[in-house]
């Protein structure tokens, strides 16, 4: 095997992501070492497979200068981590704690050690000697065991029947069997322990104080191996993976199965501490903690690899490791948590790292030996693990090398930025011949089939054979003529891309370019790879990926699944497969699918990509210059990028068939979490949740679990009950819905890894969102029929309403139609009489003018009835204006005109009348016929009494009106026949047969009645009473 032929570190700053439900601020890619150990033939002297190659990266945040007591990878997919803080749970992307403080059943935050049960529980070994469980959810506190002798819990592990096995720091070891502690068999209690492990069957396997013991049939029993290298001392024993055991004796490696030792790891060189922890992986290799120095790789037959804080791990102290479902690598030390990956892409570099700049262009003999052009650095050649680096001291014009090419004849052609293209002579460099005519920068080399070098310059495409510049073609017949991708087909046809000219095609004399509006996807080109079947791929700048098939153009570019928009590179691996450059990383897509979505039969492209997780120190890979990929003969891909030379084996490039187990981690309606039924990862949960109505907004916060490269992890998602489709959520963790309508729902989540392997199954959730009670069925199903009834009752109440309004309509018609006819009545009565009886005393008057005696009797009466007609329409106005419908207006009234008519005829007036009535609202009608009532009282007195004084009278209740007339005029006699109420024949025959008759009418009609007292020459009593009810009162609003 050859020595160490190059070695790089690179620091690589990655991108922060947010992480919710813990404290961590971010996750960044701390520190990447990438060492590669190249096998070298020595005959051969070229670089070839490598042994052993990983890259370390270190997760960041609140875990840096946190150790990690414990790492376990739990069934579900998580990575569980202990830590002094608490107990972490991780995703690749995001990190939630668990402490004392938010989880009531964690006992203590500061946890030792980590175990999984194979029926799923998770033990957690406390700093002070207790346990908590975690099991279907929820933490369950064991306590601290009673005949715990003291210290923390370091290892936890079970037996086959069952039973925990405990050890605490001092190495004491105990078994708990149903929560207690029971005497270990063969009084194993009282030795020091100093590894404690199970076999995936359940067996355990102690070693203390050198020695070996297994637990067979409940007994620890003593193990003796055969002759071990000299020694019979074991500090460490542990299963190996797919069986046998690891057995380290004095820093001494091997493995034994079956009896016998099968395997020799060799010594581990550890300067200081001593192994603590042992691992074999996948691959074979085991890993070596220790407690001093760091870790070792260790590989039947290569050297050991080393890592220490001096080269990216985080503590030279090992305190846990675990390899994952998907091979990576995860390291927890007394500073932090480290990753190793095995790279799939090696990193070749001279020890001045280019100084700093670009790899633009490389050549790359049989041998294996490499001419590499960098911009700005010189030329570099790479030969029996040697680096030479060319500058201007070697005639270089200057240090910009942007092709360079060996050609099978084994001259070297340079071209350079400003110095045209140059050859090798030794260690010199020169421009011989007509080379010196090529002035321009020459960008692109090619051997053609049949001998001689097509040059590709900015101002133009050469020829160049015999030592002659056989053919030119520049800006005279070609636009834009800056040659950058030259490919000569078996047909003998010379394609050639240019940047701005778009593809160029030469044959037999004969030119043609073709640009944009000819079909193609760009006029920027930076890369030609032709097909034996006579297809052409071109690689542009700005729009991925271009097919040339029997003369159309079809384009592949980021629409399409493809990762990135530049392709600088394209070369087939010969597997089917076209690898591709980009400043995205090297990419890997199937010439298959390539063709299948160029022809229309699919949408996308899947693609393998390759980054910095994969090994790249960077992902921006160089490009408008040739020669810049190759194949070489053992199938290796070789690509310049920004930070060195990226070597791929696609042979090696196993793909991540691990589909990323899935999970449904919260449900949040308006921002708060509700509990969620535990299951496995993948499975669909049984028990649905319930959300209350009301709740509008709605997150469901996910997960896939994929290590590998977790930001490269894609999922779709839909909502059953809302959505028919998958949604492409690429790599967001969160679905967010608003206003989802009542009902049932199930959310399905898929996920896949880096590869684009899809865990179809995913994981389901099903929740109902309540209805309000207005939403719900019972009341959907009656709500017509209430409905139907409430408006039909609505329409039965309007009709009333209308009907009523009707009715009140026509007593208002018929209200002002007596009121009309009274009024009518008034005016014919009063009014009317009154001016007949002036008109006839007019006649009579003009007759009598010679008898002025006669004439003057006659004037007077005109007079006397023109006063009276006066007193009338005074009556006629109060009576019909309605501002005097009140009762205070009727009393106040019935004063004033019982004074002024009593006053001509010479009867004193006595009143006896509240001094402030009430100003209840009273009816026209009622007011009009108490006043007419009250008149003919009066006017009675005046003709018939003969009486000298009449007093008045008025008493009010709540419910009646009492007006009572009272004269001392000689009164009359009663007939017994017509009863009290009677009038004499004489007078109401005297009254014209109307008098007490109409009063008894009037107030019959308002609801009242009319009395009288009376006796011969004891004068006569009158009594008119009103009931104040609805026909006597207004409603005014009030209640009254």
């Amino acid at each position: 095997m050859s020595p160490l032929m190059a070695c790089c570190v690179s620091k690589h700053a990655g991108k922060m992501h947010a992480l919710p439900g813990g404290p961590w601020k971010g996750r960044l890619v701390g520190a990447l070492l990438f060492v590669c150990f190249i096998a070298q033939d020595a005959a051969a002297a070229r670089a070839s497979d490598s042994a052993l190659s990983f890259e370390v990266e270190t997760v960041a945040g609140d875990l840096e200068q946190n150790p990690i007591t414990s790492v376990v990878q739990t069934r579900d997919g998580y990575l569980w981590l202990g830590t002094y803080t608490g107990l972490m749970r991780y995703d690749g992307v995001r990190v939630r704690v668990f402490d004392s403080a938010n989880t009531p059943g964690l006992l203590n935050s500061r946890v030792t050690s980590l175990y999984e049960t194979p029926a799923g529980t998770l033990w957690i070994g406390h700093e002070t000697g207790e346990l908590t469980k975690f099991t279907a959810g929820d933490f369950q506190p064991a306590g601290r065991l009673a005949d715990w002798p003291g210290g923390a819990v370091e290892a936890i592990t079970a037996d086959e029947t069952g039973d925990l096995w405990l050890m605490n720091d001092t190495g004491f070891l105990l078994r708990m069997r149903d929560g207690r502690i029971v005497e270990p068999p063969g009084g194993g209690s009282a030795s020091r322990k100093v590894s404690l492990s199970r076999e995936p069957g359940g067996k355990l396997w102690i070693a203390a104080n050198g020695k070996v013991a297994a637990l067979r049939g409940g007994e620890l029993a003593a193990f003796a191996f055969d002759e071990f290298g000299g020694t019979n001392f074991f500090e460490r024993v542990v299963p190996g993976r797919d069986g046998g055991l690891l057995v380290m004796g004095n820093g001494h490696l091997r493995k034994w199965v079956a009896g016998r030792w099968v395997t020799d790891f060799g010594y581990c060189p550890c300067e200081s501490g001593f192994v603590t922890e042992l691992l074999e992986t996948r691959s074979g290799n085991v890993l070596a903690g220790t407690i001093r120095d760091g870790l070792y790789v260790l590989a039947p037959g290569t050297e050991p690899l080393h890592f220490s804080r001096t080269n990216g791990l985080s503590h030279d102290w090992v305190r846990s490791m675990c390899e994952d479902q998907e091979g990576n690598i995860w390291v927890g030390t007394g500073g932090g948590l480290n990753a190793l990956r095995p790279s799939k892409v090696q990193m070749l570099n001279p020890p001045d790292g280019w100084q700093g700049r670009a790899v633009l262009s490389f050549s790359v003999g049989e041998a294996g030996d490499a001419w590499v052009g960098s911009e700005g650095a010189g030329l570099y050649h790479f030969e029996l693990n040697h680096w030479t680096c060319f500058t201007e001291t070697s005639g270089l014009n200057n240090l910009f090398i942007w092709s360079v090419l060996r050609t099978t004849g084994g001259e070297l052609f340079v071209g350079t930025w400003g110095g045209g293209l140059m050859v090798s002579k030794g260690e010199r460099f020169e421009s011989p011949g007509e080379l010196s005519q090529v002035t321009a920068p020459v960008v692109a080399l090619c051997e053609g089939r049949k001998g001689g070098l097509w040059i590709g310059t900015t101002a133009g495409l050469h020829h160049y054979q015999g030592g002659k510049l056989t053919w030119f073609a520049g800006k005279e017949t070609l636009s834009s003529p800056d040659v950058r991708t030259i490919a000569e087909t078996s047909d003998g046809a010379v394609w050639f891309g240019m940047l701005g000219g778009g593809l160029g095609w030469l044959k037999d004399g004969a030119l043609k370019q073709f640009r944009k509006q000819d079909g193609l996807s760009s006029d920027f080109i930076l890369a030609l790879c032709p097909e034996a079947d006579g297809d052409l791929w071109i690689g542009t700048s700005d729009n991925g990926l271009c097919r040339l098939r029997q003369g159309r153009f079809t384009t592949i570019s980021t629409g399409q699944g493809l990762p990135a928009s530049i392709v600088s590179q394209i070369v087939d691996d010969g597997e089917g497969n076209l690898w591709l450059g980009s400043h995205r990383g090297i990419l890997r897509v199937s010439k298959a699918d390539l063709n299948r979505c160029a022809d229309g039969q699919v949408k996308s492209v899947r693609c393998l990509s390759y980054g910095q997780a994969e090994g790249l120190a960077s992902q921006k890979c160089s490009g408008g210059f040739q020669p810049g990929v190759c194949r070489t003969a053992d199938g290796r891909l070789w690509f310049p990028t920004a930070r060195g030379l990226a070597i791929v084996d696609p042979r090696k490039s196993a793909t991540n068939t691990v589909p990323p187990p899935v999970v449904i981690e919260e449900l949040l309606a308006e921002g708060q979490p509700l509990r969620l039924p535990v299951t496995c990862a993948g499975a669909e949960r049984q028990r649905e949740v319930q959300i209350p109505a009301g709740r509008q907004r709605f997150e469901l916060h996910y997960t896939g679990l994929s290590f590998t490269a977790p930001d490269k992890v894609r999922f779709k998602y839909k909502l059953e009950g809302l959505e028919d489709e998958w949604f492409d959520a690429g790599t967001k963790r969160v679905a967010q819905y608003s206003y989802l309508p009542p009902g049932p729902y199930t959310f399905r989540v898929m996920a896949c890894n880096n590869d684009d392997v899809w865990n179809e199954s995913g994981a389901a959730l099903s929740f109902t969102v309540l209805p309000h009670f207005w939403q719900t069925w019972w009341f959907k199903a009656v709500a017509p029929v209430t409905a139907g009834a409430v408006v039909a009752a609505a329409l039965m109440l309007a009709a009333r309403r209308r009907l009523h309004r009707r009715l009140e309509q026509m007593e208002r018609q018929q209200a002002l139609e007596r009121e009309r006819a009274r009024i009518a009545r008034d005016i014919h009565d009063d009014l009317g009489a009154s001016l007949t009886r002036i008109t006839l005393l007019s006649q009579t008057a003009l007759g009598e003018l010679d008898d002025k005696e006669s004439a003057a009797n006659d004037v007077h009466q005109i007079y006397a009835t023109a006063r009276e007609l006066t007193r009338a329409m005074d009556e006629i106005v109060w009576a019909v204006n309605p501002r005097h419908d009140t009762l205070d207006s009727l009393v106040a009234y019935l004063g004033r005109f019982a004074q002024r008519f009593l006053s001509p005829a010479g009867i004193r007036c006595r009143l006896d009348l509240p001094l402030h009535p009430p100003s209840w609202p009273i009816t026209a009608e009622m007011r009009h016929n108490a006043f007419l009532a009250f008149k003919e009282a009066l006017n009675n007195i005046v003709k018939h009494a003969q009486a000298t004084e009449v007093r008045i009278s008025l008493e009010m209740t709540t419910n009646r009106l009492l007006l009572v007339v009272a004269d001392n005029g000689r009164g009359f006699v009663l007939e017994p026949q017509n009863g009290p109420l009677a009038p004499a024949p004489d007078e109401a025959r005297s009254n014209g047969g109307n008098g007490l008759l109409n009063m008894r009418k009037r107030l019959e009609e308002i609801g009242g009645s009319c009395s009288w007292q009376t006796a011969p020459g004891e004068g006569t009593r009158v009594r008119l009473l009103v009931a104040l009810n609805s026909k006597s009162l207004k409603h005014n609003g009030n209640g009254k």
